[in-house]
């Protein structure tokens, strides 16, 4: 079996995991995930896009369909399959499958990725930055989630790969529709390395304008017309006060203008500018010392300009020039400008990621061939601690980020209520929020061949924001089954003409802190949803 082979079934296997051992969402991932549902359900047919779900919920921004709707067409098949054969018997199968889809673009560009390591520079290198790829937390844990960053992160990685492949043209025109369709940040990333290439008289800036050109306006030539065609019948909308149809050509500009121009993003909070410093850290974990060492060895190796003594490696002097060189301008630009934005989450920044650990794992190739047999036993050890640690973080960050999804497993507790045909079951904003999407309602109407056979008994999932439907008599008054909500105290204490409106017959646990106890390690939990039957 080839190197490469190796690495993809490791990049793929691994994140798959993630998948399977956390198969819920949360809401900053459901626009993607619902468009891919459409897709699956209802097809690209004009005529059924009324039914879609952004004609109802299209989210606090506009975003664009074109992303959800190309990872609704990869998953087709495999839902085709596994419905077909009862490989998948619920609806949640085929979120698991959108996913596990998502998880496959990844292993592929960064499959590209480590083969170009390795062509570039040696094999160790390529398999020391899969390998620390796979045991930190963060981008594999997230790889199979269908943010938008983690939809465009592959893109980016590929970029990554032709760059270092010297296919400049590409990587700059790839760089930039990336960033005009899913993340304009990565702009952030595109214009710097591009004019670094154009300095280093690397690339002509005739051909660095021009991939840019192709990039943007081609990307927007294929997603304006279907993100207009999709998006005006939506418009006005309460949800999008402040848009309008010649906003939806272009939904990423329009998100961006309105969080960051309009200031909206601080509303979710403002953070200092060294959260990204400290971000990075946390997500490189065991990679940050390797990478100073790396930068530290390669510079020394530069400055004395002296070979063959014990720590003379030419190819991590390579290897660290050359990313310095041609994406290092984009990293720091990146973190740097953004670190002056004052809404932050470490997931914008998670590009750089990816740049950070080839360095790290040129060290890591370093350390490990060095020549005296004494330090480089030492040097192994070290390393193979270090990625244990690594390792070892990342499943516990897994296991309590397991615990972060109340919401999704209402299905159960609905399974086990055993409601009768045609009930109404009505959920409130915060279940929505962390787990319940539209593939955890099993007993939909669904009738697609991209879905398994309807449940014999079918109910009615209500998401609607209606005032009246989020207090206890308001609910009760509309006639609805089921209640699944954050209050159900309230709800289960409410009463009507001295009768009580409201029962709880189950509910969903979720994480409240992790604490020592006498046994170690606790992870807690706590009843934070719960699920009323009207009486």
């Amino acid at each position: 079996m080839a190197r490469w082979h190796i690495w993809f079934l490791e990049l793929l296997l691994v994140p798959a995991a993630h998948v399977l051992v956390a198969p819920y969402t949360k809401v900053e991932e459901s626009f993607t995930l619902h468009a891919a549902h459409d897709v699956l359900r209802y097809g690209l047919s004009p005529a059924n896009w009324e039914r879609w779900d952004h004609r109802t919920f299209p989210g606090a921004v506009p975003r664009s369909f074109l992303p959800p709707i190309i990872l609704g067409l990869l998953s087709y098949p495999s839902a085709v399959i596994a419905s077909a054969t009862g490989i998948v018997t619920t609806s949640l199968g085929i979120q698991i499958i959108i996913r596990l889809t998502l998880v496959a673009c990844f292993a592929a560009a960064f499959t590209h990725l480590a083969r170009t390591l390795q062509r570039r520079f040696s094999t160790s290198t390529a398999d020391w930055f899969v390998a620390l790829t796979l045991a930190q937390f963060h981008i594999p844990f997230y790889a199979g989630r269908t943010l938008p960053n983690f939809t465009a992160l592959p893109l980016v990685v590929l970029a990554f790969s032709l760059l270092l492949r010297d296919r400049l043209w590409s990587g700059i025109a790839l760089f930039t529709a990336t960033a005009t369709v899913i993340r304009l940040e990565i702009a952030l990333l595109a214009i710097p390395t591009a004019l670094a290439l154009v300095i280093q008289r690397r690339l002509s800036l005739p051909s660095a304008l021009s991939a840019g050109m192709v990039g943007g306006f081609g990307s927007l030539l294929v997603s304006a017309p279907l993100d207009y065609m999709l998006w005006v019948p939506t418009l006005p909308h309460p949800s999008l006060p402040d848009f309008t149809a010649l906003h939806t050509l272009w939904p990423e500009l329009a998100a961006a203008h309105w969080n960051i121009v309009h200031g909206h993003a601080d509303e979710w909070g403002i953070m200092p500018p060294t959260f990204y410093a400290s971000a990075l850290v946390k997500m490189l974990a065991g990679a940050a010392p390797l990478i100073l060492l790396g930068l530290v060895w390669a510079l020394l190796l530069g400055i004395t300009a002296k070979t063959g003594h014990v720590f003379d490696n030419a190819t991590l002097q390579r290897t660290v020039a050359s990313v310095s060189r041609t994406l290092g301008p984009g990293v720091v630009s990146l973190v740097a400008v953004l670190s002056n934005v004052g809404h932050k989450e470490w997931r914008f920044i998670v590009y750089a990621i990816p740049a950070l650990n080839i360095v790290a794992a040129a060290c890591a190739a370093a350390l490990a061939a060095l020549p005296t047999r004494s330090l480089r036993m030492v040097a192994r050890l070290g390393l193979t601690g270090l990625l244990a640690i690594t390792a070892a973080f990342a499943l516990f960050s897994s296991y309590v980020s397991t615990h972060n999804y109340p919401g999704g497993c209402v299905w159960r507790a609905l399974e086990a209520a055993r409601l009768p045909e045609g009930s109404v079951i009505h959920l409130h904003s915060y279940p929505l929020q962390t787990g319940a999407s539209l593939f955890t309602f099993l007993r939909s109407d669904i009738t697609s061949a991209a879905f398994p056979p309807p449940q014999d008994v079918q109910w009615t999932y209500s998401k609607s924001e209606d005032p009246a439907l989020q207090t206890p008599q308001g609910a009760w008054l509309g006639d609805l089954e089921a209640v699944v909500t954050e209050r159900w105290r309230e709800f289960s204490e409410a009463e009507i003409d001295g009768h009580r409106m409201w029962a709880l017959i189950g509910g969903c646990d979720g994480f409240d802190g992790v604490s020592m106890g006498k046994g170690g390690i606790e992870v807690r939990t706590s009843p934070k949803i719960g699920l009323l039957r009207r009486l």
